[in-house]
C-alpha cells in the first residue's frame, strides 16, 4: 500500500508540472504543505518527490526547496571550432565581441543568472594555478559567469582566472561588462597578445554542492569540466585559465575522426613496422 501511495502522488506531482502549475526553476510547496493536500504522510510525499528527482524533474536545492528541471533540455553538440561572437545586441543591433566558444550554438542569445563576479580572488585549486603559472593562493583576478541560452535553465558556469601581468596592462579585465560582451577579450589581444590560441581539456566529474546549486542539476548528476588555457602571441605564456562546468545532459563532444599514415586507403601490405612477421 505504502509503495502504491507514493507512486500515486509521484504521478499526479509529475501531471501537475506538466499541466504547467509548476514552471521550470520554480519550487514546489513544502513537504509538509504537499503532505496535507495529498492527506497523505510526509514520507510518502519524500519519496514521490525523490522518484521525480530520480527521473531528472525535480531537484533538492539547498535552503530554497525542491525546484522543478526542466522537461525537454536542449542538448548542445559540441566541436571544436571556434567563432567570433556575434550573438550580441545592442541597441536593437547584433554586434560582435569576443568568441564563440564550442559550448555555444550560433547566434542565439545567452544571457546571466545572476550578477557577473569580477574582482581578485585566491586561487586555490592546485591544478588551475599550475596552468596558469601562479603559486596556489595567489591573489589573481577572477570572472565567474552563470549564463545560458534565453528562456533556459543555466547551461554553464564560467570562472576565468586571468594572470596578473594581463591585468595590470588591460585595465578592461576588470570590469563586470566593460563596453560590451566580449571587450575584454578583444582589448587582451589589441595589447599585443593577439591572436590568442587556446588549449583544451575535458573531464567528467561529479558537482560539487555549489556547482549543482547553481546549475539546479542533482548532485549525483555528473558534469563535464572544460578547462580552457589561453595563450598569448607576444610571449606564448598564459593569459588566463578558465573552468566551464556544465550538466552532463546537457552536451554531447562529436569529433571527426582521422586516419594516420598507417591507416591510408588502399591499405598497403606491409604496416609502420615493416613486413609482416607471422606467415601469409
Amino acid at each position: 500500500m505504502g509503495s502504491a501511495r507514493y507512486n500515486e502522488i509521484a504521478d499526479d506531482l509529475q501531471r501537475r508540472i506538466d499541466a504547467g502549475e509548476w514552471q521550470s526553476g520554480e519550487t514546489l510547496p513544502q513537504m509538509e504543505k504537499l503532505a496535507e493536500q495529498y492527506n497523505a504522510s510526509r514520507n510518502a510525499v519524500a519519496r514521490a518527490v525523490g522518484k521525480l528527482a530520480k527521473e531528472g524533474r525535480l531537484v533538492s536545492v539547498p535552503r530554497r526547496g525542491t525546484v522543478v528541471r526542466p522537461g525537454h533540455r536542449k542538448t548542445i553538440l559540441r566541436s571544436d571550432l571556434v567563432k567570433r561572437n556575434t550573438r550580441h545586441v545592442k541597441d536593437g543591433q547584433e554586434f560582435a565581441g569576443g568568441y564563440s566558444f564550442p559550448a555555444a550554438m550560433g547566434n542565439e542569445l545567452w544571457v546571466h543568472h545572476g550578477k557577473p563576479e569580477v574582482g581578485k580572488a585566491p586561487i586555490m585549486d592546485a591544478r588551475l594555478a599550475h596552468m596558469l603559472n601562479v603559486s596556489v593562493g595567489e591573489m589573481v583576478m577572477r570572472r565567474l559567469r552563470v549564463t545560458g541560452p534565453a528562456g533556459e535553465p543555466a547551461f554553464q558556469i564560467s570562472t576565468t582566472w586571468i594572470h596578473p601581468r594581463i591585468t595590470a596592462e588591460t585595465p578592461e579585465v576588470e570590469e563586470a561588462y566593460g563596453t560590451g560582451p566580449g571587450a575584454w577579450i578583444d582589448a587582451i589581444e589589441r595589447n599585443g597578445h593577439g591572436p590568442l590560441e587556446w588549449l583544451e581539456r575535458r573531464r567528467v566529474r561529479m558537482p560539487t554542492v555549489d556547482e549543482a546549486r547553481l546549475l539546479l542539476i542533482p548532485v549525483e548528476l555528473p558534469v563535464w569540466e572544460i578547462v580552457r588555457i589561453s595563450y598569448s602571441a607576444k610571449d606564448e605564456n598564459a593569459v588566463d585559465v578558465t573552468q566551464v562546468i556544465i550538466p552532463g545532459d546537457r552536451m554531447e563532444e562529436v569529433s571527426r575522426l582521422r586516419r594516420d599514415a598507417s591507416a591510408r586507403w588502399p591499405h598497403r601490405s606491409d604496416g609502420p613496422d615493416g613486413p609482416p612477421v607471422a606467415p601469409r
